[in-house]
């Protein structure tokens, strides 16, 4: 928990503050949330509007996935089918794992340098748990499933323009 006076990380459930030594105690009772905590704990992953996913058959090369990117200028593409994810590529792989060795790779299966079983959200989920999978698991992009199928993508782009339309006060104009 953050130290509202000093800004200090506290581990989660600390009563006093390793910082400047104040209670924590009120500020991590359960009844007590201001709005954005209570936004992202009854906001559902659904209500960012998730975009539909660009789906690419694991075989697609990986010229053929960059070129799908650019042209729906995206982050990320999912691998498999509605039914079933087999993997995500993402913007991030490209450049860490390809950019360096584009020439070698680019007619390289998809299949062959995406992140594999990526980690899924349901479409139901708090924001606030969508959230916290993304912080705990690095990911920029999860894939959003209803009833185990998938149904769309969301990236933290999405999250930033949520709180930005819901508290403009979070991002004054420059």
């Amino acid at each position: 928990m953050l130290c509202p006076l000093c800004s200090f990380e506290n581990v989660a459930g600390t009563d006093d503050c390793g910082g400047c030594g104040e209670s924590l105690v009120d500020y991590d009772t359960p009844g007590r949330r201001d709005d954005l905590e209570r936004s992202l704990i009854e906001t559902t992953v659904d209500g960012l509007e998730p975009a539909s996913p660009i789906l690419v058959a694991p075989e697609t090369t990986l010229s053929d996935v960059v070129a799908r990117m650019r042209e729906h200028r995206i982050g990320a593409v999912l691998v498999g089918t509605p039914d079933e994810v087999h993997g995500i590529f993402s913007e991030r792989d490209l450049l860490l794992r390809v950019a360096h060795r584009w020439d070698d790779l680019r007619d390289a299966s998809v299949a062959e340098l995406m992140t594999p079983d990526p980690e899924t959200v349901d479409a139901d989920a708090p924001l606030a748990f969508a959230l916290n999978k993304m912080e705990v698991g690095d990911f920029r992009h999860v894939p959003v499933t209803r009833g185990g199928r998938l149904c769309g993508v969301i990236s933290a782009r999405d999250v930033v323009d949520f709180l930005a339309r819901e508290y403009p006060d979070l991002f004054p104009a420059a």
